[in-house]
């Protein structure tokens, strides 16, 4: 069994933004900083985070979507889940879910498989996924917050 210790992104995690070209996540390790939902949109919100299991040091991408209280009364799914990490030359997917499960009244969450963050040259990872709302207007975007989170592994 391997042995890893697992820190967060510090000072150098700007190289690492910048080589994403989003913002990274500098928190202290624990898991309610790490996994916090970075959310956009008012009638309907998108959110989305690389959830880090602080347990068992392993990273996932999830994302929601939920149609908000007084807003346009839209169903809404989400679909097409993405943990991206970049190589160091250009963004890969690394786990996916399609999470065809259909339609719901006001929230669908998505995640996928989890990953070993020391299992890649570059622990720095992103989310995309499919969001979709339809009632009185409908719409559908890839989307994916300006952020990114990293792992040092030791």
């Amino acid at each position: 069994m391997r042995s890893k210790r697992l820190r967060r992104a510090g000072t150098s995690g700007a190289l690492v933004a910048a080589a994403l070209g989003t913002s990274m996540v500098v928190a202290p390790a624990s898991a309610s900083a790490v996994s916090e939902w970075k959310c956009y949109g008012t009638q309907v919100e998108r959110c989305a985070t690389v959830w880090w299991d602080e347990a068992e040091d392993t990273y996932r991408a999830r994302a929601k979507i939920t149609d908000m209280p007084g807003g346009g009364a839209y169903e809404v799914k989400v679909t097409n889940v993405k943990l991206i990490n970049f190589d160091g030359d250009r963004l890969v997917t690394v786990k996916s879910k399609q999470d065809y499960d259909g339609w719901h009244d006001t929230e669908d969450l998505a995640g996928t498989a989890t990953v070993d963050p020391c299992d890649y040259g570059n622990p720095s990872f992103e989310v995309k996924a499919t969001f979709s709302w339809r009632g009185a207007g409908s719409g559908e975007k890839t989307w994916s917050p300006d952020q990114g989170w990293s792992m040092f592994c030791d």
